[in-house]
């Protein structure tokens, strides 16, 4: 009887750092934020990630890519599609991104890339906002 009770205290403690684990991974992936650009440029440094989009309006594709900014995009599902649409609406640098989805991550979405496996639990509107 005592090897069971053993082996139950073994899980409460695993399971304890376990979520130890992720709240410490959830805390760095959570301040690890960039601060937003002021203004969009077409210098090519290191600190402007949109530089390279900026070469649309150098080559006359589109007349002003700083307008982006001012539009808002709704994306319902953070699955296997709507997650890849977030991330590169958010670095095309979209003024506004709202999410809907009702589900959470689960280590089965751990094949979209996009998640991360110390976000399983978390909603998936949650862990995507922490992603992006």
């Amino acid at each position: 009887m005592s090897s069971i009770e053993e082996l139950q205290k073994t899980i409460a403690d695993l399971k304890t750092k376990l979520d130890n684990e992720r709240r410490r991974a959830q805390e760095l992936a959570g301040s690890a934020k960039r601060q937003p650009i002021a203004q969009m440029s077409a210098e090519v440094v290191d600190s402007n990630p949109y530089s390279r989009l900026m070469a649309l309006k150098r080559m006359g594709i589109v007349d002003n890519y700083e307008k982006i900014r001012d539009f808002s995009i709704a994306v319902v599902g953070v699955g296997g599609v709507g997650s890849v649409t977030a991330e590169m609406l958010t670095r095309c640098g979209i003024g506004k991104l709202i999410l809907f989805d009702y589900d959470k991550v689960e280590l089965a979405n751990m094949n979209r890339l996009f998640y991360q496996p110390h976000q399983a639990g978390l909603s998936k509107v949650e862990a995507a906002e922490r992603t992006l």
